[in-house]
């Protein structure tokens, strides 16, 4: 039961800079709807006349000024609502993209310090799974490949003649030493 919450993350807001041009874009968006929504349909009542009652009196006013306040009053409760829509929506759509890519940022970054046992593991439903175990499938290659390196080095340290040819051997294996296979 523990192994299955393993990989939840908590924080939806791992790259906050770029979720925060997220949301705003596609706030902007539907401000943006919203206003030219409203715009057209000002526009195309300017030209008719609406008749109404107040008070007992007939009053005419064209009908774009007679619908402004319910286009506005509309449009704002639309926004509102879409807006903190979309915040929720485009926040979990960009954790499931920006979370596996942070994920994978740190994990590349502990492969590229040496250590060539580390995993790549995202949750079933991210994003680049396929990525992931492309990375998994070179890191066990160069796991593999610097096992072999190693081995050769054993065999040459073994049939080294000279002092600098086992100085020159010497070096390969501070340099193969960084990484952990």
């Amino acid at each position: 039961m523990k192994d299955k919450y393993k990989n939840k993350r908590k924080n939806y807001f791992i790259k906050k800079d770029f979720q925060i041009r997220f949301v705003i874009k596609f706030c902007t968006l539907v401000i943006l709807g919203a206003v030219v929504s409203g715009t057209i349909i000002y526009a195309m009542s300017r030209s008719t006349v609406t008749t109404t009652f107040e008070n007992s009196r007939l009053i005419m006013k064209s009908t774009a000024e007679f619908i402004l306040p319910a286009v506005l009053l509309s449009s704002t409760i639309v926004v509102l609502l879409l807006g903190l829509a979309t915040v929720a929506i485009t926040l979990v759509a960009s954790n499931r993209v920006v979370g596996p890519i942070y994920r994978m940022k740190k994990d590349i970054q502990e492969v590229a310090s040496g250590n060539l046992r580390k995993k790549f593991s995202l949750r079933h439903r991210d994003e680049g799974k396929d990525l992931a175990e492309s990375l998994n499938e070179m890191t066990k290659a160069l796991k593999e490949d610097m096992g072999k390196i190693k081995q050769a080095i054993a065999k040459l340290e073994s049939c080294a003649e000279t002092e600098d040819r086992k100085n020159k051997l010497e070096q390969a294996k501070s340099v193969l030493s960084k990484y952990t296979t």
